[in-house]
């Protein structure tokens, strides 16, 4: 379970690798420091250690990773600072590690506020060797954090690009089930927040599968992508289209309720009827949909408007079903 955790979530590792390497390095130092009866610098490393070690439970209990990785930066920086007052430019040059750590483990902007303190601070200090010491400490730190900065910021970018690419169907240009997840997630969220209502609804093509086995994958991409289109065209550009697999997609509408996601559904419906042709065979659409209920979790939300697509089939398909139960306990009363 811990593993499969780790294999999942890169910035937690990062964390924890980052936060386990600097307490395992420091612990040499502090057995050195108080057997040669350096009290304050070994009093320091342990207090940098504790630190280090809160920051790295509260990130594997489940705590914000970005707060983490900002207790981690700041915790290691600060550290640097007081060492290198103490010890002189052998502390300072600790920070050169630390510089590189701080903007894979926090947020850019925090990193650059910390980074860019711990620099300014250790300048100040007499103790690094003289003017040319310390214009080399500046000079080379700054080189390192604005490498460090630039690789963070090129590593962001493409981790949000092979997100982008890992949540789109490649075909169609829709979300696909992964990226449902995430949406239904913060859709939920926002509504919960703002009190808005917000619309689901499952859409199943009729008479693919026939288009698909008598004319050939291409005769029915083309459909998949003319009923794409035109759902696109019939909604907003807040509105979020997926497809789930197959002929099978799936619509998330902000602010819509009940009222609104009939209406929407049905020109749909009338649309994929009127304008689809699927090379001579008849293709209509047949859409479950619903509303978010209090109490619901995605899974139950997109069940009830799956089930409804179901039924619009069982009923002859063509049909536009709307399924809103009264929330739990409400029809008891």
């Amino acid at each position: 379970m811990s593993i499969e955790r780790l294999k999942g979530d890169l910035r937690l590792t990062l964390i924890l690798m980052f936060g386990v390497l600097t307490i395992t390095g420091i612990t040499p130092f502090v057995i050195h420091r108080f057997a040669s009866g350096q009290w304050v610098a070994g009093v320091l490393d342990i207090v940098i250690q504790a630190g280090i070690t809160a920051a790295l439970l509260y990130a594997w209990r489940g705590g914000d990773l970005d707060r983490a990785g900002l207790l981690v930066a700041v915790f290691c920086s600060a550290g640097c600072v007081a060492v290198g007052f103490v010890v002189g430019l052998p502390g300072a040059l600790w920070l050169y590690p630390v510089l590189l750590a701080n903007f894979l483990l926090a947020a850019r902007r925090p990193a650059v506020v910390v980074s860019g303190l711990a620099i300014a601070l250790l300048s100040t200090n007499d103790a690094l060797g003289g003017v040319l010491n310390t214009g080399t400490f500046i000079v080379t730190s700054l080189m390192v954090a604005l490498f460090a900065y630039i690789f963070a910021q090129r590593t962001e970018a493409q981790r949000r690009l092979l997100e982008g690419v890992a949540a789109m169907d490649p075909l169609t240009g829709a979300l696909n089930r992964r990226g449902l997840d995430d949406e239904l997630d913060a859709a939920m969220a926002e509504a919960m927040r703002t009190g808005s209502p917000v619309g689901l609804a499952v859409l199943d093509l009729d008479g693919f599968k026939q288009v698909n086995d008598e004319n050939g994958h291409e005769a029915g991409d083309t459909v998949l992508l003319e009923f794409a289109g035109l759902v696109r065209e019939l909604t907003r550009k807040s509105d979020r289209f997926f497809r789930l697999g197959g002929d099978e997609f799936a619509l998330l509408v902000p602010g819509a309720d009940a009222d609104a996601m009939s209406r929407i559904a049905q020109a749909v419906r009338h649309a994929v009827q009127d304008r689809i042709a699927g090379n001579g065979h008849p293709v209509t659409v047949s859409i479950g949909a619903t509303i978010m209920l209090p109490g619901d979790t995605p899974g139950s939300w997109l069940h009830r408007a799956d089930t409804a697509m179901y039924r619009a089939k069982r009923e002859g398909s063509n049909r536009v079903v709307v399924s809103c139960p009264p929330p739990a306990g409400e029809g008891q009363r």
